[in-house]
């Protein structure tokens, strides 16, 4: 669950300037290693970061929007949807909409808030869902909306032959795109955003084209401990769908360094290792990570000015959790371990 809240600090904690700054030449730097392009996984919400907001006072709420604005010459968007959501009309209870609706508003917000309309990926189209996907897709072309249908690969991830071959990758549309970095953002929770960025570098792969891949973060911090409540607080925020910090234990054993990452980001890292050595040339930039904090761009940590003013609004921000949850729970639309889970965390502080 998330929430639009935004609080007016009289005390900041963290540069905004500088991260907008920062965190954009850490991309331009990423895109740098790749003679073709970058896919550059966004995670969390694409315009706006109201949590990153709360917990990081001076966090401008719209960093993101400041700085894919600054690089939308160089950009292409493709926006990930699931075939299996559209045919059923997913809800998002966290907005109280229905699925189709959100995605064009979503499409549309982008269109504006940043001047490049998205190109749309309707990911895992099959037999039982194609006929609304190929409908859904008239209606985006009608509206001059680019779209493309990639499909269910049985056994995926784990069989990589299947995977990696014309009746798997293979037989997706390819997404045309022409700039040399590509944003890949989301509807919601499963849209198959790193399958969508793996499929078309592996298009580019077999045409000799040299792109690679990487995740746009800033949760967790990965330089700071696992129990810091910057770290926590990200945990509580994530507490409805089940995400749990973690030790990067890859970087560990590549550099010897504690690094924090999250459950999700370290299953993502062994796909993208695993169909990489399979089939990326050895001198491709992506085959370098040794670890998921080697696959990801995070420059938050270094822009934070007052440590103390940053604690003290994560622990706040636990407790804003916590109510949140009790809320939802209290209409009968959630789960009791969700207060468990803050409680440990408040525990851990």
């Amino acid at each position: 669950m998330q929430t639009t809240d935004t609080i007016n600090y009289e005390k900041f904690g963290f540069d905004g300037d500088k991260y907008v700054k920062i965190q954009s030449e850490a991309i331009l730097d990423r895109i740098s290693k790749f003679k073709t392009r970058l896919y550059l996984e966004i995670g969390w919400k694409f315009l706006y970061d109201t949590h990153a907001s709360r917990v990081l006072p001076g966090f401008f709420v719209d960093s993101k929007k400041k700085i894919f604005s600054s690089l939308k010459d160089k950009a292409d968007i493709i926006f990930c949807m699931n075939a299996i959501d559209l045919k059923n009309n997913r809800q998002l209870s966290s907005e109280d909409i229905w699925y189709k609706e959100y995605c064009l508003s979503m499409i549309n917000d982008i269109k504006k808030e940043i001047g490049l309309t998205p190109k749309v990926s309707l990911n895992r189209v099959n037999e039982n869902n194609k006929s609304i996907a190929n409908q859904f897709k008239d209606e985006l072309e009608n509206l001059w909306i680019k779209s493309y249908l990639r499909y269910d690969i049985a056994w995926y991830p784990s069989d990589t032959k299947k995977v990696l071959s014309e009746t798997g990758y293979g037989s997706d549309d390819y997404i045309e795109v022409e700039k040399d970095l590509v944003l890949v953002t989301w509807a919601a929770s499963s849209s198959w955003k790193m399958s969508t960025c793996l499929g078309q570098i592996y298009h580019e792969v077999i045409s000799w084209k040299d792109s690679g891949y990487s995740k746009y973060e800033t949760f967790p911090i990965w330089n700071r401990e696992l129990s810091h409540p910057v770290n926590l607080a990200y945990e509580a925020a994530t507490a409805d769908i089940w995400d749990y910090n973690a030790i990067d234990t890859y970087h560990e054993k590549a550099y010897g360094e504690i690094s924090i990452n999250y459950n999700r980001d370290v299953e993502a890292f062994e796909i993208v290792r695993d169909l990489a050595d399979s089939f990326l040339p050895e001198d491709n930039f992506t085959r370098s990570y040794k670890s998921p904090t080697d696959m990801g761009i995070n420059m938050a940590w270094f822009c934070i000015t007052d440590e103390q003013v940053v604690k003290k609004a994560c622990e706040e921000e636990i407790d804003r959790r916590y109510n949140w949850y009790k809320e939802v729970i209290d209409r009968w639309d959630g789960d009791s371990i969700w207060l468990e889970r803050c409680d440990k965390l408040k525990e851990r502080l």
